[in-house]
């Protein structure tokens, strides 16, 4: 019997890409990826610093209502030692009824330490308006204190203006002995600026009447970075302030961060290029980290007697 064949023609080609048309899709989709990626990061970047500038819309729109409400801007004070045993008060936690938040107001035991146990639970309570989605670490608001704050506390992003001046080095002295808290022993930042430090019980009253470099182009509130935890903690005086002696966004390696303390009271954020800070009268600004020092330091004073025209 004779073997039957198959003609080739007659075995059907199943449908498919070859080697190199896969490696050709892969490196087109690769392509694709490399260019998309940038710009979602860049929307949710967008979106990131436009929350940002809404929060610190939202604080200084609290502190105007305070204002309003007492004849003055809330003050920021520490009253003893430097340590758990301080029984003064940061400016935030007097703003918070402004923001919503009365009920966690109401639960500060004023004139009672830190280490107090529901000031303690107080201060470890984060508060979600003080983060700036950009810091990777508003994720995890809780920080460890230090051997003379122990505990654990709630982190935030903004700190009030206290002015151009600074008592260490590398970027002081500088200071003026005649600063509004010329009275306090410590002389730290000696403030001339919206907010002062307000160490050793010496706080120092801000109203409107007293801006008259004028509102508008007096910082108020800029963002900072939780890099030194001692100074990033809401609930204490001692970590709601930032000078603007420091360059913006002034940054040292984390292994530091402890020796070089004093060079993490400036201001900083994790926007690329600049930070945000509300002025005075409310409006909210984008400065860039390359502004010249002396424009940078004149926006920080109350009463330095500088022209602002453009920054």
């Amino acid at each position: 019997m004779r073997g039957s064949t198959v003609s080739a023609r007659a075995i059907p080609r199943r449908p498919g890409f070859t080697l190199v048309e896969m490696l050709v899709a892969i490196a087109i989709i690769g392509v694709l990826v490399g260019l998309l990626l940038p710009a979602v990061q860049q929307v949710r970047e967008t979106a990131r610093r436009m929350q940002c500038r809404n929060n610190l819309k939202q604080l200084c729109l609290a502190l105007h209502n305070y204002h309003e409400t007492h004849g003055m801007f809330p003050i920021n004070y520490g009253n003893g030692p430097y340590d758990d045993t301080n029984t003064g008060a940061s400016w935030m936690q007097m703003i918070l009824p402004q923001l919503d938040q009365s009920t966690l107001y109401e639960r500060i035991r004023f004139g009672r330490p830190l280490h107090d146990p529901e000031n303690r639970q107080v201060a470890k309570t984060p508060v979600s308006v003080w983060f700036c989605p950009s810091d990777s670490t508003h994720s995890q608001p809780l920080m460890d204190g230090r051997s003379n704050v122990p505990g654990v506390w709630a982190v935030n992003n903004y700190v009030a203006c206290s002015g151009s001046n600074w008592n260490r080095p590398p970027f002081g002295p500088i200071a003026s002995q005649h600063g509004r808290n010329a009275g306090n022993p410590d002389g730290l930042d000696h403030c001339n600026g919206f907010m002062c430090r307000g160490g050793d019980n010496q706080p120092t009253v801000t109203r409107f009447a007293d801006l008259t470099d004028g509102s508008g182009t007096t910082f108020a509130v800029g963002e900072s970075v939780p890099l030194w935890t001692a100074h990033v903690w809401w609930y204490w005086f001692n970590g709601v302030t930032a000078t603007c002696a420091i360059p913006l966004n002034h940054k040292r390696e984390p292994e530091d961060r402890l020796a070089d303390w004093h060079e993490h009271n400036g201001f900083k954020s994790r926007h690329s290029g600049g930070a945000h800070f509300a002025m005075c009268d409310g409006h909210v600004r984008f400065v860039s980290d390359r502004i010249d020092l002396a424009v940078y330091r004149a926006l920080a004073t109350i009463q330095g007697g500088e022209t602002i025209t453009t920054f």
